[in-house]
């Protein structure tokens, strides 16, 4: 009887930890993303809210609506006198707290979802260098044995990271809470060329983008008079017109990419992506029939505040010191412009050679339709989130195969080449639309 009691709770307690095992969850760590600029160290750390109630012997779990406005005096103490940066020397990094907030995820294998959210500057010491310091936290860990946090380099534009992949650099736990953090094999020079690198493949794969300017570019050689396009402008004229427009839509997307980026306009969205493929289509009916011809400027201008606010979206978050965030827009900005030129130079000479060939018109017609029923899909996706028919044509051009890149460049020189040595049909002055047709 003796025997059969203990067994039946033996299997008892068996069942009780298999059960409990089934419904365990894991306690997430704690994550610190550090940003390393020039001059400062700006923090984000994201603290779980139950271990960072037992760490301070707080209900933060049970009142996340209020537990900011509750402690949050007591949980800013609590941060600073647990987290220190040091300079190579040994100085301290001049701390302050930016803001708290809080965040909710989804995961069903945590114990809780709630989030407190730290953004703090970490100004460096007069002379000291960002590259080398030593970080020392004991936030939840010095209380809550079993905790850990996982530090993570967010940006580092000397050493290549941007935001879109954060770099593990340690783990911090009970008994371990010194860091020392190295980031001197990088250099500012690599971050430059990284940041550039990342502006050329994002304007090469913005098929949107291209095709907006490069359709807008479509009548710039051409002179509009009584609602048409015609022959007749000059060779020189047609250059000087597409380096007015491709200029007005430098300037344009320059100067919200520098805003959005300082945080002072809202990045890419989703009414941003559809007014961009709503430019496409102005672009399309322009090139059909004029609109707004010899103000082509203004158009791309204004639309290239659109665009930048789309480019920005790359190196949003950025939250850098001055000369960081200057390096870095300088860096993208002028990959974007490289490439854009890139494009513009293979394009322009079939352009010119065209012009004013009967040739021209069924080319420009093709090309404006061809936009317009892409700039449709996009806006079918962005504004409806339905199908877009031509998304493995769109991704294809984002991307094309050498052979396809060849044969424009092959074409593009063989047009400088006839442009140089050939005569052209030009007149020496330009002749409108009406003179022709008399």
């Amino acid at each position: 009887m003796r025997l059969s009691t203990l067994c039946a709770g033996m299997l008892s307690l068996l069942l009780m930890g298999a059960s409990c095992t089934v419904v365990a969850h894991d306690v997430p760590p704690s994550v610190a993303m550090l940003d390393i600029g020039r001059k400062a160290i700006d923090v984000e750390l994201q603290l779980q809210l139950s271990e960072l109630g037992a760490a301070l012997a707080l209900p933060l779990a049970s009142i996340p609506g209020t537990a900011i406005p509750q402690y949050g005096p007591r949980i800013e103490q609590y941060v600073r006198d647990r987290f220190q940066i040091r300079s190579r020397d040994g100085r301290a990094y001049a701390l302050s707290i930016e803001s708290l907030g809080m965040r909710r995820t989804g995961s069903v294998n945590w114990t809780g979802n709630d989030w407190l959210i730290v953004h703090a500057r970490l100004q460096a010491p007069e002379g000291a260098s960002t590259e080398v310091f030593a970080f020392d936290y004991s936030v939840i860990v010095q209380r809550v044995l079993s905790h850990q946090a996982l530090i993570y380099v967010r940006r580092d534009i000397r050493n290549g990271l941007l935001g879109d992949n954060p770099l593990l650099i340690g783990t911090i736990g009970f008994g371990n809470t010194h860091l020392d953090v190295d980031g001197s094999s990088g250099s500012w020079s690599q971050g430059f060329a990284r940041l550039f690198s990342l502006g050329m493949h994002h304007i090469a794969e913005g098929t949107d983008h291209l095709l907006f300017l490069l359709v807008l570019l479509l009548p710039a050689p051409l002179i509009a008079a009584g609602g048409r396009w015609g022959t007749g402008k000059s060779a020189a004229a047609g250059v000087w017109a597409i380096a007015r427009i491709v200029t007005g839509f430098t300037l344009g997307h320059s100067l919200t990419l520098a805003l959005a980026s300082a945080g002072w306009l809202p990045v890419g969205s989703r009414p941003i992506e559809v007014l961009i493929a709503v430019s496409i289509i102005v672009s399309s009916i322009h090139a059909w029939r004029p609109l707004f011809a010899g103000r082509e400027i203004w158009v791309a201008s204004t639309f290239g505040l659109v665009h930048g606010l789309a480019f920005a979206a790359t190196l949003a978050g950025l939250s850098f010191d001055g000369w960081t965030l200057v390096l870095s827009l300088v860096g993208f900005n002028l990959g974007i412009e490289s490439m854009q030129l890139l494009v513009i130079a293979a394009i322009l000479p079939p352009l010119i050679l065209l012009s004013p060939t009967r040739w021209y018109t069924p080319v420009r017609m093709a090309g404006a339709t061809f936009a317009a029923v892409c700039s449709l899909g996009w806006i079918a996706e962005r504004a409806f989130q339905a199908p877009n028919p031509l998304e493995p044509l769109t991704s294809w051009l984002a991307a094309p195969p050498a052979w396809f890149v060849a044969s424009v460049c092959v074409a593009s020189a063989v047009s400088i080449a006839l442009l140089l040595y050939l005569p052209l049909p030009f007149p020496d002055e330009e002749i409108s639309v009406d003179q022709k047709v008399q």
